[in-house]
This record gives C-alpha cells, sequence and structure tokens, in this order.
C-alpha cells in the first residue's frame, strides 16, 4: 500500500479508500479534497498506481494501513470513507482495537458473502472486463461512461489495462467473501451504509446489515447502479458527508 497524504498534519485525520479501478489521488479529487480542512490520507492499494506490489487481501491491505496509523501516531480518525474494495478494506480496518474511528462511510460495500456461483465467477468476468478494454477500449468502458461519465471511465480503463492476473483475482475474492466485522452498538450509531438501488450489493448485503448491525444508518439511491450517485451527484453527496463529521465529531471508538 502506497499513502497519500494531503493538507496539514495537525487538522482531523480523514481515510479515503478507493474502489477498484480508481487510485487513491482520483479518490481525494472526487472526494477527499472537498470535505474541508483535514488530514486526508488516500492510499494506492496493490496494483494500483504508485502501488506496484499486487493486490493481496482486504484483510492484507487493512494490515498494512493500520501498521501506518500507528507508526505514525493516527489512531483517532474523523472519518473512515470506502467505496467498494475501500468498503471491504474499511470493513477490516475496523477489528483493530487500538483505533478511535469516529465516522464510517461506506459506499457499494461488500458485506454479505456471495454464493458459490457469483464467487466463482466474479473475478473471471474482471479478467474478461480488462480484455475487453484492452480489446476494443470505447466499447469496453461504455459501462463505465454509462455509470461514472467519461473522466473517471477513461482513468478506469488505464488502470484495469495495469492490473496483473493474480491482482484481478484477489481483488474480485475480496469484493465476494463478505466482511462482517464486530461493531460495537457505539460505532454503529456512527456508521453509513450507501448503495444503489440497482446494484448486487443492496439485494444481498442490505438485510445483512440491517441484522447485524441495526444502529447503522442505510441510504438506497433510487435508481441509481454501483457507486453511482458518488460521481453523478457529487455535490449533494459530498454534502452529506461534510454534514455527518461536521455534526458528529468525537464519536465512539470500537
Amino acid at each position: 500500500m502506497y499513502i497519500h497524504k494531503h493538507g496539514h498534519d495537525t487538522a482531523p485525520t480523514v481515510i479515503i479508500l478507493h474502489p477498484m479501478g480508481i487510485t487513491g489521488e482520483k479518490m481525494f479529487e472526487v472526494v477527499g479534497s472537498k470535505l474541508g480542512d483535514y488530514c486526508v490520507f488516500t492510499p494506492d492499494m496493490g496494483n494500483h498506481a504508485s502501488e506496484q506490489r499486487d493486490f493481496r487481501s482486504a484483510a492484507a491491505e487493512a494490515a498494512a494501513l493500520h501498521q501506518y496509523l500507528v507508526k505514525h501516531k493516527k489512531q483517532t480518525i474523523r472519518l473512515l470513507y470506502g467505496a467498494s474494495l475501500g468498503a471491504a478494506v474499511a470493513l477490516n480496518l475496523l477489528q483493530y482495537t487500538d483505533l478511535k474511528i469516529e465516522n464510517v462511510y461506506l459506499d457499494g460495500a461488500p458485506v454479505a458473502r456471495l454464493g458459490l456461483v457469483m464467487r466463482t465467477v466474479f473475478p473471471p468476468v474482471l479478467v474478461w472486463q480488462k480484455q475487453m478494454i484492452a480489446n476494443n477500449r470505447e466499447k469496453g468502458i461504455a459501462d463505465f461512461v454509462t455509470r461514472y461519465g467519461r473522466d473517471i471511465a477513461e482513468h478506469m480503463a488505464d488502470t484495469f489495462l495495469q492490473f496483473r492476473r493474480t491482482s484481478i483475482n484477489q481483488i474480485g475474492k475480496a469484493c465476494v467473501i463478505g466482511n462482517t466485522p464486530a461493531i460495537s452498538p457505539e460505532l454503529q450509531a456512527h456508521l453509513w451504509f450507501d448503495w444503489g438501488e440497482k446494484e448486487l450489493y443492496t439485494k444481498t448485503s442490505k438485510p445483512l446489515v440491517e441484522t447485524l448491525y441495526p444502529e447503522a444508518h442505510i441510504i438506497v439511491r433510487s435508481g441509481c447502479d454501483h457507486c453511482e450517485y458518488m460521481m453523478k451527484q457529487n455535490a449533494d453527496y459530498i454534502s452529506r458527508i461534510k454534514a455527518i463529521i461536521t455534526e458528529n465529531p468525537g464519536g465512539s471508538s470500537i
């Protein structure tokens, strides 16, 4: 994991964990830079941008981030944000009881363990996606353009083309094996899940979240697919997150 830092070291800490195919610095542009005066950490996970090592697992990425936070004495975190793959890593980070995480916002979180067919098929689908982009870039990114706009789609295409097969397989696995840490009721009250109405994780993970984390807040974006609202309605999306971290400082530790 290669960790970028923005802002003043004395400001409250914000962590932005990117989804598959979007780098840490791009997520700083989309989310982190718009939140206000914070010390913002935007890691590149395995095989993304500055981190050339293969992606290993969500747990391994969380362990690397935890080690960094302890080393740099950044164990009080105003906001832990993760989108999609980043949400899987964020959920793994919640196992570390020496962190004081005040607020957690997870977009498109893969909480539930998917069925055998999806666990088997999903990584090869990602390999196929990369090949599609390599063979016919415009056709390969058409769905990305529809969901996220041209700029993000082109960025994702460039990132996908850098992926190695080992990383793709492990990224796919991280998104289907389930991520269900124990979370105290106190922290659940400062935990937000955000899904698009059309995405698979709304059907699979939302019911599990309602059972495991009854105190958590759930947002379902009408008519949206996976992480789509973040890109298409960015101003409203950011305003909600800003309100959460402004109105809820000093939330409970894990």
